[in-house]
């Protein structure tokens, strides 16, 4: 139903336009022809509208006036129905229709979503981050204001949710669903609308986990105070990339090899304690990681720490909200949360 009142929203003055002129026709030939039946009066706008000229049912060659009158209908078929009927044939053709439910289509898969994430932005930082997302298959929405943007991504990743719209707009945000989502990533093309996103997103969502772009590296401390979690500037990770591959060109193989190699799933991952755990108050040894979940911890990280504590001893008691860093792949993920949750 939706779908009908916005096609209605969207060629409603067209169609009025030809309402106008099929009654203006039907009116001014029941004055000249009063004892002309509404059928006849009808066909007789119809025609004279179209300009097909089929047939005079009036006989109205010796009347000066139906002449005059049905001049003025045909320019007005010339002009306002042919402008119209091309608009709405137009309408069709073009695809806007099925452009129309498809978005409806979309818009009802992400009403139903939850702990999902958001990427604003499918430019040259966005795509990559859809591309890891799509490889290990977490739930997420892409938004772009442009289309060409949003047709590659539809292009290249099938069944993906791709809606075109404003980022920064209140109505675009509600409908990517964001007061369920888990995550959201601000990749834009500008700082300022980072920024204002960044805000915006946290007011909907206080619970959100936001990763915000900076290209302007001065820009983390405002986008912090505007609620990002965490800020990326790309100049300033392409320089540190730089110098590592120079100093440390082995870590960044093989980096390179867990992220493009064959296994495309195997990441660095994390995980972190609820107060819930059975396995509160054990050390890492009584576990088993390896044996259960198939993993050994890169790190931990206690709750509030500032710091990791890189390649944990077994003799290190588990606490609630410690959280672990392993390389592993979703299946890891989901035999870790089992044993501990």
């Amino acid at each position: 139903m939706e779908e009908f009142v916005q096609i209605w929203k969207n060629l409603r003055l067209h169609f009025l336009l030809l309402l106008f002129a099929l009654t203006f026709g039907l009116i001014g030939y029941h004055f000249i022809y009063p004892e002309q039946s509404i059928s006849n009066l009808l066909y007789m706008t119809v025609i004279t509208l179209s300009t097909v000229g089929y047939t005079d049912l009036f006989q109205m060659q010796n009347e000066p006036i139906a002449l005059i009158f049905s001049m003025i209908v045909m320019l007005m078929g010339l002009g306002v129905v042919l402008y119209s009927v091309s608009t709405i044939t137009a309408y069709f053709v073009e695809g806007k229709i099925d452009k129309l439910f498809l978005l409806r289509t979309l818009l009802r898969r992400i009403s139903k979503m939850d702990n999902h994430y958001i990427i604003c932005g499918a430019g040259q930082t966005g795509i990559h981050i859809i591309r890891e997302m799509h490889t290990l298959g977490v739930p997420f929405v892409v938004i772009d204001i442009s289309e060409e943007l949003i047709n590659n991504v539809r292009l290249e990743f099938k069944n993906v949710l791709a809606i075109k719209g404003d980022a920064t707009s209140d109505e675009t945000l509600e409908r990517s669903n964001i007061h369920k989502a888990k995550g959201l990533v601000v990749a834009l093309s500008n700082d300022k609308d980072n920024l204002f996103l960044t805000l915006t997103a946290r007011i909907k969502n206080p619970h959100l986990k936001i990763v915000s772009r900076s290209i302007d590296i001065t820009m983390r401390e405002k986008l912090m105070t505007a609620g990002a979690d965490y800020v990326v500037s790309p100049n300033f990770i392409g320089g540190m990339r730089m110098a590592s591959e120079i100093l440390r060109p082995n870590v960044v193989s093989f980096l390179d090899t867990m992220l493009r190699g064959t296994d495309k799933r195997m990441r660095i991952s994390e995980f972190q304690i609820t107060g819930e755990s059975k396995h509160i108050g054990k050390n890492i040894e009584e576990v088993s990681l390896h044996k259960h979940c198939g993993i050994n911890l890169l790190a931990i990280k206690k709750e509030n720490a500032e710091n990791f504590e890189y390649n944990p001893g077994p003799k290190v008691k588990i606490e609630k909200g410690m959280v672990f860093l392993y390389i592993g792949t979703p299946e890891n993920q989901e035999k870790i949360e089992e044993y501990f949750n």
